[in-house]
């Protein structure tokens, strides 16, 4: 990926066809291109071409570590001369490869040899972290719980392990449990950023959120870059009534990366709070990927808008949440959806919600099936009875 602006894009294939590759290279010049690379799940190693820390760069990284893992092995910089801030911006991923501009294509070759040689060993840390990533992409959750398992012993003594199972926890909904993984994982490596900003999203979805402003207020001395470590502040602040402060960090944001998802997150929180819910619903169409706490808001207010008898704008929120949160979380959505559907009357649409939910899942589950039978029992009655209860998820 280049970000120095440079003829690279004309000269990369001349400047590699020298050298041994263990797997094809692909070029991106825009953030956008990159992403959609990383997001396809046929990368394994990222190579960045950049002269300074950005916006631009700390967006690749964490998109790598979402698609492949926080595996600093597989990652690289290009930059004759890296400046100290750079080093350590990148350092926070684990990143320490530079490649001098000279020697980029025969680092870059010894890279790739390096990775498939790592990967062909199943038992690798490395292999057994990129299986989980790719699973909890893929949101299945019985792939993702075998994924987990099988990294299970690598998590008491390796921070990479210890980061993988966390966000395996936060896939399956348990954040207590993620919470717990991502402290480990910033024990075991105290210069491992991803951890500890992990945990403090992890306490702010439960409630945590002094302890989650803590978190992130330290890791914000460390690095001006990080575009969603200001939106998680602002997040932490909104939780406290906070908005002048929460305005504030939106803003410092917004003026490193205005469209990043993360900041669009934070602003729409701001305007869900203070009841201007179609102003918040026009932001929510350039969001995506959105992670565990602004999906628990928006699960939060389906849950008002349906408990409060509003229920075909429950399903209109869900309809757009649907779209914009993580695939892993996408079940919950579903599952709420059918919910809302119940509390109609609507059990047909009830019933293809619980169906899209079970796919989404990966296969049928103990709350999925007690809706189920609810919903099938109170169609039989026609409306006469409600066939028990059960309440939403956020």
């Amino acid at each position: 990926m280049d970000l120095t602006g440079s003829d690279l894009a004309d000269t990369w294939q001349e400047k590699i066809a020298a050298f041994e590759f263990a797997s094809p290279l692909l070029f991106a010049n825009n953030l956008d291109e990159a992403q959609i690379l990383l997001n396809n799940g046929g990368v394994f190693n990222l190579v960045i071409f950049s002269d300074q820390n950005s916006g631009n760069v700390q967006a690749l990284l964490k998109a790598f570590q979402a698609n492949v893992g926080c595996i600093a092995d597989f990652q690289g910089i290009v930059c004759s001369n890296p400046s100290a801030a750079f080093m350590a911006g990148v350092f926070e991923f684990g990143v320490e490869q530079f490649f001098s501009l000279e020697n980029w294509a025969e680092e870059v070759a010894a890279l790739t040899r390096k990775t498939v040689e790592t990967l062909s060993d199943p038992t690798s840390a490395e292999s057994r972290t990129v299986n989980l990533s790719r699973s909890i992409r893929s949101a299945d959750q019985a792939a993702i719980q075998k994924a987990a398992a099988a990294i299970k012993d690598l998590a008491e003594f390796d921070y990479r392990a210890a980061f993988a199972k966390g966000k395996a926890c936060e896939a399956t909904g348990d954040y207590n449990a993620a919470a717990s993984s991502y402290a480990m994982s910033s024990a075991m490596n105290k210069m491992f950023r991803p951890g500890s900003a992990s945990l403090g999203e992890a306490l702010l979805v439960t409630g945590k959120v002094d302890e989650a402003l803590e978190v992130f207020k330290t890791l914000e001395k460390t690095n001006p870059y990080d575009v969603e470590r200001k939106a998680n502040i602002a997040a932490a602040y909104i939780e406290k009534g906070d908005f002048e402060s929460a305005n504030r960090y939106v803003a410092m944001a917004e003026k490193i990366a205005p469209e990043n998802s993360r900041v669009l997150e934070a602003k729409a929180q701001v305007l869900l709070c203070t009841g201007k819910v179609g102003e918040a619903f026009k932001l929510m169409d350039g969001m995506s990927e959105v992670g565990p706490f602004f999906a628990a808001k928006l699960n939060e207010l389906g849950i008002q808008l349906s408990q409060s008898g509003k229920g075909k704008s429950a399903l209109a929120l869900y309809q757009k949440a649907h779209k914009i949160v993580r695939p892993e979380l996408r079940y919950k959505i579903s599952m709420n959806a059918a919910l809302a559907c119940r509390r109609l009357q609507a059990w047909d649409m009830a019933l293809k919600y619980l169906a899209r939910c079970q796919k989404e899942f990966g296969g049928p589950f103990p709350k999925l099936l007690k809706i189920k039978n609810s919903v099938n029992d109170a169609k039989a009655q026609s409306g006469g009875g409600s066939g028990g209860t059960t309440e939403e998820a956020s």
